[in-house]
């Protein structure tokens, strides 16, 4: 291949990863935030459930569901 057909090829691809770059950030950010939009819906749900139950393994209950997803919450999704 000719220099110039190197330098080319070269210009796209720099070309190119300026133009995905953004489009990967904006994607990390919204795999956090359903990530974290999940966790606060199982929240919510656990604690709507739990308030029918009687007050002795409803707090059991509720505080090792609570630490199992804040737990969860800390630990970053992957998939990038």
């Amino acid at each position: 291949m000719k220099r110039r057909d190197l330098s080319k090829i070269t210009y796209r691809l720099h070309d190119q990863r300026a133009k995905l770059a953004p489009s990967l950030l904006l994607r990390k950010n919204y795999l956090e935030s359903t990530f974290l939009a999940q966790i606060r819906a199982e929240k919510d749900s656990i604690t709507s459930h739990i308030e029918r139950l009687q007050p002795g393994p409803r707090k059991l209950f509720f505080k090792h569901r609570l630490d199992r997803l804040n737990e969860r919450a800390k630990q970053r999704p992957t998939g990038l």
